[in-house]
């Protein structure tokens, strides 16, 4: 065993001072938690994985409907407000609906992927997005 001369003996300084080895692993511990991964949060979404399966959906041009997404978060369908549960109600009146997606640059990344997910499950594939402002002269 291990015995520590008393405090008030010459020896008493000998001591290591564990004190800079608690700040380097309280600093260490903190550099491991700020740098660790966070898991991604992921949606299950099949893309086409060639220019000719998204070329084939939309071969027969049908009447095409503007899905808008702006930037509060609101849908529009062809002009028409309405909430994303609505949207298969919506969209089911036509047999094949094709879309167009104009989504604005500040719209909630959250309700894009939501609708991708619906737009998957609803079995849609003929969508295209729309790169340009629906504005734009």
């Amino acid at each position: 065993m291990i015995r520590l001369p008393p405090p008030n003996t010459a020896n008493a300084s000998l001591l290591p001072d564990l004190t800079p080895l608690l700040d380097v692993i309280f600093i260490v511990l903190v550099f491991f938690l700020l740098t660790a991964q966070t898991p991604l949060l992921q949606r299950p979404l099949d893309l086409p994985q060639d220019r000719h399966d998204s070329a084939s959906a939309g071969a027969v041009d049908t009447q095409r409907q503007l899905l808008e997404l702006d930037a509060a978060g609101h849908w529009r369908l062809d002009d028409r407000p309405l909430s994303l549960d609505e949207l298969p109600l919506a969209l089911g009146q036509t047999e094949r609906p094709a879309l167009d997606l104009a989504v604005d640059r500040q719209a909630p990344l959250t309700a894009f992927l939501e609708l991708l997910l619906l737009l998957q499950e609803q079995q849609i594939v003929d969508v295209r997005m729309l790169m340009e402002p629906t504005d734009a002269p």
